[in-house]
């Protein structure tokens, strides 16, 4: 594992950003929806899904040396997150706000960056 401690910074990173969007989604998920532009059970979902990253993201940043198979987990799904906030945002695009587009669009920077710098320290 390269770069242990610049590592673990990105891990706290990607589990304070998944987890304050999880938080968020999860408590007014409704009022998002309306926010956004998004359907309910899409904003219920990111949320969801969101949570499950943070919680992935703490529980390696937490560990002493990272499991190497539970990393590239957390990549693999980074990416493919970042794969569906594509679809999402070509989906949904006509429908959502200003807002949501911004934040469909900051969803595959920012969990695209975090996939290929979590990605980088694998060995």
């Amino acid at each position: 594992m390269k770069d242990l401690p610049l590592l673990k910074k990105i891990l706290w990173a990607d589990s304070l950003l998944g987890g304050s969007t999880a938080v968020v989604g999860l408590f007014w998920f409704r009022t998002l929806a309306v926010f956004l532009g998004l359907p309910v059970n899409i904003v219920a979902m990111i949320a969801v899904v969101t949570l499950a990253y943070a919680l992935l993201a703490v529980s390696l940043a937490l560990q002493r040396q990272p499991s190497v198979l539970q990393l590239r987990a957390l990549v693999y799904a980074n990416w493919l997150w970042t794969i569906t906030s594509v679809v999402l945002l070509i989906f949904y695009i006509s429908g959502t706000t200003l807002f949501g587009t911004a934040f469909l669009i900051l969803q595959v920077v920012v969990a695209g960056m975090l996939a290929y710098l979590e990605g980088r320290h694998i060995t």
